[in-house]
């Protein structure tokens, strides 16, 4: 559940001109990621690289961010310490500005996850 939430914070990132920094428009908002069940979290993206998430529940996950390529983001948790075997979540990314609200569909057509992007955190 956890790396689906954290898609969210892929999904909601912008894809910038190649010399451009992809997330510049991340730094500072929100994004509200809400499951098919109703619960929310919120996800933070930072400049020197990390992102944040707060979950439904008040837990908070920590990590870092790279880029696979133009349009790839990986995030990789560090706190908690993930389980040993886990790897990093590697995701396209799309653009979105603030003020949007979209939605992720599963592989059977139905919608998943509404994220919304808000200015401030």
């Amino acid at each position: 559940m956890k790396r689906v939430l954290l898609a969210g914070v892929a999904l909601a990132m912008s894809v910038m001109a190649a010399n451009a920094d992809p997330f510049a428009n991340m730094y500072g908002n929100t994004v509200t990621i809400t499951g098919a069940d109703g619960k929310s979290s919120k996800a933070f993206v930072n400049q020197d690289m990390t992102w944040q998430q707060q979950m439904a529940d008040g837990a908070m996950l920590k990590g870092t961010y790279n880029w696979k390529d133009d349009s790839t983001a990986c995030f990789t948790q560090l706190d908690p310490a993930p389980k040993p075997d886990s790897a990093p979540l590697c995701l396209k990314v799309e653009s979105h500005n603030v003020g949007d609200t979209w939605t992720a569909k599963g592989s059977d057509g139905k919608v998943m996850t509404t994220y919304s992007l808000s200015a401030g955190r």
